[in-house]
């Protein structure tokens, strides 16, 4: 893994927003954290992003922001309470409560060069 991957987290709820950016750097994962799609789109760091991770509650804040992350032409990670939150789109979904390291596996497989688009 790169030191300077970009992992753009999109979570409204400050405090897990937190956890996850800790989570991350601990890690060595440059952050780009919003509390929202909109904030987070407009971002610079969103162009050199390796992925999103994007908790549900972004899609209850702004429910036409899914369209948002077609945009973004990155790997989004959503992060719901359970399976039906995902619909019929293509991001992969991890459920939450998160346990282990998921998370950051999936992250470093997707800043691998092999996986960038």
């Amino acid at each position: 893994m790169a030191a300077a991957s970009i992992v753009l987290i999109v979570v409204p709820d400050r405090e897990f927003r937190r956890s996850l950016e800790f989570a991350l750097e601990v890690e060595g994962f440059s952050v780009a954290s919003h509390a929202s799609l909109a904030d987070a789109m407009a971002s610079p760091a969103a162009a050199d992003a390796v992925c999103a991770v994007v908790d549900e509650g972004a899609f209850r804040i702004d429910p036409a922001s899914r369209r948002t992350l077609d945009r973004l032409a990155k790997p989004v990670i959503l992060l719901a309470d359970g399976f039906s939150a995902a619909g019929d789109d293509p991001q992969t979904v991890l459920t939450k409560p998160l346990q282990g390291s998921a998370l950051i596996e999936l992250i470093q497989a997707l800043s691998e060069p092999a996986a960038k688009p």
